[in-house]
């Protein structure tokens, strides 16, 4: 394959759903079939040699430290979004950017752009540049592609430590109570996090702060019931319900309540158990839940890709061989 048929073969292929170690496999096949004229048109012009180059250096990125932690507060900033959102187009410099962000509605200078916002997706990997271009990396155009499908509003702090990320991952398969979040989370993070959470209307706590509900046992009922009695076990649902709950939905005062439940007992028909308040995702919450898991997940891909063009690399300098060496000149 020539240097000219690579040309944009990374960014079409970053649009199919396949994992980044896939695509650097099958590139560096390309690579091992091409028969350029000259190295410097891998250098100058193959996206290929490009890409493969940015996951060598993308793995120096990840030994800094708290990669995904910067990435996430990284991508909080809306600005740096849309010089994401501007850059998955075509390749821009300063003046450019500047440009594409004034049409939007924002004026900013070019050292602002420079450092405030390219600056920090450079940092990540998302960003390269290139001369006096800026352009996606193939990570960086599978952030995008995850950002544009939820297309959602981050509202957390873009200076956190990422306490309401872990928070909203683990409220993603489930409701939890406090006890059960606290097990990632200090009692004093864990309560601020909540508090941000609950102002966000990200997460909701469950409406009822009653700690006993009534469920029924798996014992079938052989005496008949009176017509009241009968509601009131058919009311108790699987999930567990309240005595208030139960009071409503049955029509009939607590009081009542009470005394029809303690029959059921004695009957051993129903039994009651503590249920602690729990919290659980809004709308927006399952939304921003999803995209942190998805961002996750290309994180992880991402760094098997890095691992992989090491290996490689280190591969391929160790089948180069051994320089020639020179006869002394007597």
């Amino acid at each position: 394959m020539t240097t000219r048929n690579t040309h944009n073969w990374v960014s079409k292929t970053a649009e199919k759903n396949v994992e980044i170690v896939d695509v650097l496999s099958k590139a560096d096949t390309l690579c091992r079939q091409c028969k350029p004229a000259s190295p410097l048109h891998c250098v100058d012009g193959c996206d290929i040699w490009r890409t493969k180059n940015e996951f060598v250096e993308f793995n120096k990125i990840l030994g800094r430290g708290k990669h995904m932690h910067n990435l996430l507060n990284t991508l909080k900033n809306s600005r740096r979004k849309m010089v994401i959102e501007a850059l998955s187009e075509r390749p821009y410099g300063t003046k450019g950017l500047q440009e594409y962000l004034k049409n939007n509605g924002y004026r900013h200078s070019k050292s602002t752009i420079d450092n405030e916002y390219v600056e920090p997706l450079i940092e990540t990997g998302l960003v390269k540049r290139d001369c006096t271009k800026y352009h996606l990396t193939l990570y960086g155009t599978k952030i995008q592609q995850i950002l544009s499908k939820y297309n959602i509003e981050n509202p957390l702090p873009p200076h956190s430590s990422c306490y309401e990320e872990i928070v909203l991952r683990n409220l993603k398969k489930e409701p939890k109570s406090f006890a059960e979040l606290f097990k990632s989370l200090t009692q004093k993070s864990l309560s601020r996090t909540l508090k941000r959470l609950l102002e966000t209307e990200l997460i909701i706590r469950n409406s009822t702060s009653e700690y006993i509900f009534y469920f029924r046992t798996k014992k079938m009922p052989k005496e008949p019931f009176s017509p009241t009695e009968k509601r009131v076990y058919e009311s108790i649902s699987d999930t567990g319900i309240s005595v208030h709950q139960l009071s409503d939905k049955v029509g009939i005062n607590i009081r009542r309540t009470y005394k029809y439940l303690r029959k059921l007992r004695r009957r051993r028909l129903v039994f009651t158990r503590k249920k602690p308040r729990t919290y659980m995702l809004t709308y927006n919450g399952i939304k921003l839940a999803d995209l942190l898991e998805e961002t996750a997940k290309l994180f992880l891909d991402a760094s098997n890709a890095s691992k992989y063009m090491v290996q490689r690399s280190k591969k391929t300098d160790t089948n180069l061989p051994p320089p020639r060496k020179h006869k002394k000149q007597p």
